[in-house]
């Protein structure tokens, strides 16, 4: 992979890891004092510079920087941030501007496929569109998805065989290099090869692979704060998404929120009546206008996600904070007909010390302990939502403070609550 920014920012938030603080505040380190450098003895003593009358200046102290907690996971979060952000606001140009580029290498292999003679400047022409093509998506779309070789290479195979054929001044077999690269740069700008190779909803490849480091089947949807923006990371690398039969889908539910993780062979049109497979316990994550919500279905015998009302809402509304740079939800689940995807919420700021302020404690947030996972203490913590106490996880890392799994049943009380996040970056073991 080129070197990124996404890469500048991680590698920058491994740089400021020098001292850590533990997970949570933490003491500020000092520096060493410096040792002797060259060959000069350490015992020796400076000579004093003679006294001049004008006043000494005394020197500046350089402010410890306040470390980072977490730094590998903070270097993680912001490359998954970055990668979101990405598609959010630059997928729709970028695309637009691949679609023109390869336009122009289509209209080079017309030009030359029209010409009574074809020479070695037909050949030169065509490399140099090609060319242009391929710096455009070394920058701009390698780092994002896994691009077919001729498209990241400007003396492709379309070339070098047009350039064998006007070489041997072999017609037929110019003909034939310039139909198969027109079928080529003309089907990578369709509907079908785009929605499939460089997908925006779903997003394969880079970004999956940040979310689920080690590949599982795991399937993560991602919502922007202000809803402006939803897509799903998905490990479906091989099929359509449009014809294998576990499409990413949305269901909306009487009262307008959202699942966006389940997956199953389903038909066009297709109403939530359709469905017998009930969630465990007849509770669902759910996404709505007021953010995360808990779905119930009071009358179970029924069977029908129809009956499924909201019982808790905005479940993570206490701990947003207005001083964000960033805040994406996460609806991390598993490929399949189960409605188990769990919520996680990700704010980012402009600073580490930022960053920290809204970990301390504050009336509206309460904590008690920590819970050990994968080598990372998490804090409890709990607040009130709609007159309910809600219990959750929460953990800075870096410039990041992620919020997991808010729930009305107090930790205790729960099943291994680590299960639901593990094959994640968050709990990488």
């Amino acid at each position: 992979m080129s070197f990124t920014r996404r890469g500048v920012l991680a590698a920058v938030a491994l740089a400021q890891s020098n001292l850590l603080g533990g997970c949570f505040g933490g003491t500020d380190g000092t520096q060493a004092g410096s040792g002797s450098t060259g060959g000069a003895d350490p015992t020796a003593t400076a000579t004093p510079e003679p006294t001049t009358g004008e006043p000494t200046a005394t020197a500046t102290e350089t402010p410890t920087p306040t470390p980072v907690a977490n730094a590998d996971m903070a270097a993680a979060t912001t490359n998954v941030l970055s990668e979101f952000e990405w598609f959010r606001s630059e997928y729709d140009t970028t695309l637009t501007q691949f679609r023109i580029a390869v336009n122009r290498v289509y209209t080079v292999l017309t030009e030359i496929e029209d010409a009574e003679t074809r020479t070695e400047s037909d050949v030169t022409a065509l490399r140099t569109a090609t060319t242009d093509l391929a710096e455009f998506v070394q920058a701009n779309l390698v780092d994002h998805f896994a691009v077919d070789p001729a498209l990241r290479t400007g003396n492709n195979v379309y070339v070098r065989d047009l350039e064998r054929g006007v070489s041997r001044d072999d017609r037929e077999f110019q003909n034939t290099a310039i139909s198969r690269a027109k079928s080529f740069y003309q089907r990578v700008i369709s509907n079908p090869y785009i929605s499939n190779e460089l997908s925006r909803r779903p997003v394969y490849g880079p970004l999956y692979d940040m979310l689920v480091p080690g590949g599982s089947d795991r399937i993560v949807a991602l919502v922007s704060e202000d809803d402006d923006f939803v897509t799903w990371a998905h490990p479906d690398l091989d099929d359509s998404t449009a014809d294998d039969g576990i499409d990413r889908h949305t269901h909306e539910f009487p009262s307008g929120h959202r699942t966006f993780t389940h997956a199953h062979p389903h038909s066009t049109p297709h109403p939530l009546r359709d469905h017998t497979n009930e969630p465990e316990l007849n509770r669902l994550y759910a996404y709505g206008d007021d953010g995360v919500s808990i779905l119930v279905d009071g009358e179970s015998h029924r069977e029908r996600l129809d009956d499924f009302e909201p019982a808790l809402t905005g479940l993570f509304g206490p701990v947003k904070s207005d001083g964000r740079t960033t805040g994406v939800t996460l609806m991390i689940g598993t490929v399949g007909p189960a409605w188990d995807a769990v919520p996680v919420y990700v704010e980012a700021f402009d600073s580490v010390d930022a960053a920290q302020a809204v970990t301390e404690s504050t009336d509206p947030v309460g904590s008690e302990g920590v819970m050990s996972l994968a080598g990372r203490n998490w804090e409890r913590v709990f607040y009130d939502a709609a007159g309910t106490t809600i219990y959750a996880y929460r953990l800075r890392a870096g410039r990041a403070v992620i919020t997991a799994l808010p729930a009305d049943v107090p930790w205790e009380r729960r099943p291994e609550w680590a299960a639901d996040l593990r094959g994640t970056w968050l709990a990488v073991e």
